[in-house]
């Protein structure tokens, strides 16, 4: 098994999904000031059409519409996850939930996608923190067929995307392995990973071969442009694939920083994914 201490580090990690609590209206527009009460802002997600629940830490919910797009070319979302708030000191850099601005943000990136028909995929990978799992929600709530999709809830995502240059390799295996359990490489053709930088922007990279630079609620849109690979682990071993567009949210920037004492992705004394 490739690099089984640092798996066996992340796994000693531990990781939780925690259940959606109470809405709260937060103010819309920017960053807040204060986040000490945005941790009580995590929606619900919607559950209407067969739309994914969160029943534990690998929730899933089968795609109806799976199987439709056959023999249509492997393609990748790699989507970070939207800007989250890092004020409040007590809160774990897990728990971090969305801003206002970054749930506006998640909402535009989702639309973009959208326009570009790359937001229907057959299966989603998504980070176990709250900032994921809020972007998710967000995209969802913009486009219901999103919902759809059969997703997975992963604390690994996490963990592996703070680690140098292993998180392409831990895609590689995780959707390979998820894709021939769950439903078979004909009727998974897309799949969307949303997780964290570091990360993110190399796993990217790896498979584009090109410099990739994922901002929050960015996501790096990539296809297969190899030769007869009939699987994911086909595809994946022949690593030929071509960065077609890097979508993104089309806010400005918002106008007040949301910074901890070590620096406004929240980064402590430990690597911490952004």
């Amino acid at each position: 098994t490739r690099c089984t201490s640092e798996m066996a580090a992340a796994v000693s990690i531990g990781f939780r999904v925690e259940r959606s609590l109470p809405r709260v209206s937060p103010r819309v527009g920017s960053r807040d000031a204060s986040c000490a009460r945005l941790r009580y802002c995590a929606r619900p997600l919607p559950r209407s059409r067969g739309a994914y629940s969160e029943r534990g830490p690998n929730a899933v919910r089968i795609s109806a519409s799976a199987g439709a797009s056959g023999s249509a070319p492997f393609r990748m979302i790699v989507l970070r996850h939207s800007d989250s708030c890092t004020q409040d000191a007590d809160l774990r850099d897990h728990d971090r939930p969305l801003t206002s601005w970054g749930r506006t943000a998640a909402s535009k990136l989702c639309s973009e996608l959208v326009s570009k028909g790359w937001a229907e995929p057959d299966l989603v990978l998504c980070s176990a923190s709250t900032r994921s799992r809020e972007t998710l929600g967000e995209m969802v709530r913009t486009h219901t067929p999103l919902g759809m999709a059969e997703t997975h809830f992963m604390g690994s995502l996490y963990a592996f995307a703070a680690m140098d240059g292993l998180t392409a390799d831990h895609l590689r295996e995780t959707v390979s392995s998820l894709v021939e359990k769950d439903g078979g490489d004909d009727r998974v053709r897309t799949v969307m990973v949303i997780g964290h930088n570091k990360g993110w922007e190399e796993a990217a990279t790896d498979f584009a071969g090109e410099s990739v630079r994922l901002g929050v609620a960015n996501a790096a849109l990539l296809e297969f442009a190899g030769e007869g690979a009939g699987t994911w682990a086909e595809a994946f071993d022949q690593n030929a694939w071509k960065l077609a567009h890097v979508a993104q949210h089309g806010l400005a920037e918002p106008e007040k920083e949301c910074e901890t004492e070590f620096g406004g992705d929240g980064d402590g004394p430990m690597p911490m994914p952004a």
